[in-house]
């Protein structure tokens, strides 16, 4: 038994100079993060005073080779004047050009050594994870106080992990959903558009354009509603309920409309898309709702979740 307390004081200090190593290793990852961000600029301007000492050093050579500047500022009288200040701002350019070069050779240079720091730290995650696994083995051993606090703590964190994925999945089907619906959204206000065009007379013309935007809305509504299908299934697995999946389709007049285009039928179709888009906005609103009480419940249980995994950590270390 004594043996087995010097090793667990053992285990202690290493647990001790690993908490030291990881907090040095946030620290060295977010130095080469920062140089990271800081070489990428640079190396934008580099890019820009290397295309300004190009533009400046071309300029200078077409005063000194044969061209048409040159003839005409020696005509004038002026290239001397000309070439000495075009010389001038291309040693200019090029001084910047190598001060832009030498600063981002510092930083790679800076880049390089923060890299070989990092790596004597990249471990750290590791042998803090194998330490604590040795002192779990050893409470299982010695301390079943203990170990029965870290099993319920397990228990736990487990069912709200269980929750949590229940609440992701119910996301991302909530997602899916709201997708569809404003697409849908989309497709009956461009249908009732072209329907408030055509009662007014818009020809046969717009009789098409309206019918194909009334049959491409039937369309996304359809999947609208397969998707709202989805998300009530995932939120009943949550104990949740919600109003939006009584989107219905069922009643356009497409052929009626198409073969008898009066303007009664006309304003029946019109009321039809005009109960389907009411009927999409009030799913809209109910499916961004639930987004957003699932995303607090997302929130809530990471929080919990990092509680619990912090208390089974801290529970380990300190014994």
């Amino acid at each position: 038994m004594d043996q087995a307390r010097t090793q667990l004081l053992e285990w202690n200090e290493q647990l001790a100079a690993c908490r030291e190593k990881r907090q040095l290793k946030e620290k060295r990852q977010r130095r080469l993060s920062e140089l990271e961000t800081q070489i990428s600029r640079q190396q934008a301007v580099v890019q820009q005073c290397r295309s300004a000492a190009n533009e400046e050093q071309a300029d200078v050579e077409t005063l000194t080779n044969a061209s048409l500047p040159r003839a005409w500022y020696k005509l004038i009288g002026q290239l001397e004047e000309k070439l000495e200040r075009e010389e001038k701002e291309a040693a200019e350019a090029a001084l910047k050009l190598d001060s832009a070069l030498s600063a981002l050779a510092s930083l790679e240079s800076e880049h390089e050594e923060a890299s070989r720091l990092y790596a004597e730290v990249t471990n750290a995650e590791l042998e803090f994870e194998e330490l604590l696994a040795k002192k779990k083995g050893w409470i299982r051993l010695f301390d079943e106080e203990t170990e029965k606090e870290l099993e319920r703590l397990s228990n736990e964190a487990g069912t709200l992990r269980a929750r949590l994925r229940e609440t992701a999945e119910a996301e991302d089907a909530g997602s899916r959903a709201y997708s569809k619906l404003t697409g849908a959204q989309d497709k009956l206000r461009s249908a009732r558009n072209w329907g408030t065009y055509d009662m007014l007379g818009g020809g046969a013309i717009s009789t098409a354009v309206k019918h194909s935007r009334i049959d491409a809305a039937r369309a996304q509504m359809q999947q609208a509603q397969s998707s709202l299908r989805a998300f009530e299934r995932e939120l009943a697995d949550l104990n949740w309920r919600t109003g939006a999946g009584d989107v219905e389709m069922s009643g356009f007049l497409t052929f009626a409309d198409y073969f008898f285009d009066g303007f009664i039928t006309d304003w029946v179709v019109q009321g039809r898309i005009n109960d389907a888009l009411r009927k999409v906005d009030r799913g809209v609103v109910e499916v961004k709702v639930q987004l957003e009480r699932l995303a607090d419940e997302r929130k809530r249980l990471e929080l919990e979740i990092a509680g619990l995994d912090g208390s089974y950590k801290e529970l380990i270390e300190n014994r």
